[in-house]
């Protein structure tokens, strides 16, 4: 019997447009690497005799998660760069007046100035004036109106316009924008593929009975296992990485019936990096109401494994939510994002799994061919 892989959020092959993005987080842990270790190391548990003919099967659904569309408006305008700032709607000018004002003034006197712009744009008789100036001069004229309106209504703003404190504070602050700039735009790439990825594959599950296509994606892997060559007594190992443990607890639980010929029954599950007990405990499984104690039928799955880490904030345990869940506690010492992909580059981890599959797989029950449920991707 064949080697199940079923990935997570933010995996994409070299060909996805969001492919440099996803890479940032899962670099390292690519499809390769993946496929390379398990032969190494979890097929020769499988079929001692010949572990290079186990087939390894990949369920891939990166292609049908997230893919965030490019900015199609450029920043806005400044006041200094509109041509003629009276031809701009009260409400163009009111946010252009303040965003000139935010940069110049601290927080602590923005409630102020909002009061002041949304007040100077809205007086028909500062608009007329307005309009009666040539545009060179529009701007700075109605600057200052703004700055006569805060002072009447807050004295005290009239020492922070033009000192060097308030200058060097809003230089400060600009500063900062910049510098977090180049740290947030490869962030924001990334967060946006990872929690889009995670939102799409929530929305993607589809309803017992009408599973959606990634689902479907991870249907068709398990149902291909059967047809894989194998010998006799072979165990159906599958390893998910993330939100693939999610994905296999409902396609294993709601969508079981939904295989033409039955759900081979999985012998060995390692759910890496998983959520599963998370979801449990919410009760967010497709299957299940109210948060409980759930789990795989008997019929379906032989032995759960649950690797998590206590350094990797995103996985969870799932012993006392998952019914027959063992969890194994992989400490990794690197950062937030490498240790939630160590395992799948970690060969002791995969050691493990090899061990694992030989001391609770030594007697898989005989399967008949099923028919497949679709083409996977591959």
């Amino acid at each position: 019997m064949p080697i199940v892989f079923v990935h997570g959020v933010a995996v994409r092959d070299p060909d996805d447009p969001q492919y440099a993005a996803a890479q940032r987080l899962t670099r390292g842990a690519d499809w390769t690497v993946v496929e390379a270790a398990l032969r190494q190391h979890v097929a020769p548990a499988v079929r001692p005799s010949a572990p290079e003919r186990v087939a390894l099967i990949r369920v891939y659904w990166g292609d049908l998660g997230a893919q965030p569309t490019e900015v199609v408006e450029g920043p806005p305008l400044t006041l200094r760069e509109v041509e003629s700032p009276a031809a701009l709607t009260p409400d163009e000018l009111g946010e252009a007046l303040q965003r000139m004002l935010f940069e110049k003034l601290p927080p602590a006197q923005w409630p102020a100035v909002v009061d002041a712009v949304w007040a100077t744009v809205a007086d028909p008789a500062i608009r007329a004036q307005l309009a009666a100036r040539s545009p060179k001069r529009q701007a700075s004229w109605l600057v200052k109106q703004v700055r006569a309106r805060l002072v009447e209504t807050a004295p005290e703003l009239s020492r922070a316009f033009g000192q060097a404190g308030a200058d060097l504070a809003a230089a400060g602050r600009r500063n900062i924008r910049w510098g977090m700039g180049g740290v947030r735009r490869p962030l924001e790439e990334l967060v946006a593929v990872f929690v889009g990825d995670v939102l799409r594959s929530l929305d993607g599950r589809g309803v017992p009975g009408a599973p959606r296509p990634i689902v479907q994606r991870v249907l068709a892997g398990l149902a291909q296992a059967p047809d894989a060559e194998c010998g006799a007594g072979e165990p159906l190992v599958v390893l998910t990485h993330s939100m693939g443990g999610q994905l296999v607890y409902d396609a294993l639980t709601a969508y079981a019936d939904e295989v033409p010929g039955g759900m081979p029954r999985v012998d060995l599950w390692c759910a890496s990096a998983s959520q599963i007990g998370l979801f449990a405990e919410l009760g967010m499984f497709v299957a299940e109401g109210p948060p409980s104690v759930v789990g795989v039928p008997a019929d379906r799955l032989g032995y759960l494994w649950n690797a998590w880490s206590s350094s990797d904030v995103l996985s969870f345990r799932a012993e006392g939510w998952v019914a027959g869940a063992h969890d194994t506690d992989f400490t990794f010492s690197g950062s937030l994002g490498a240790n939630h992909m160590s395992y799948l580059t970690d060969p002791t981890f995969y050691r493990t799994l090899a061990a694992k599959v030989r001391a609770h797989c030594r007697s898989a029950p005989a399967r008949h061919g099923l028919a497949q449920y679709g083409e996977i991707s591959d």
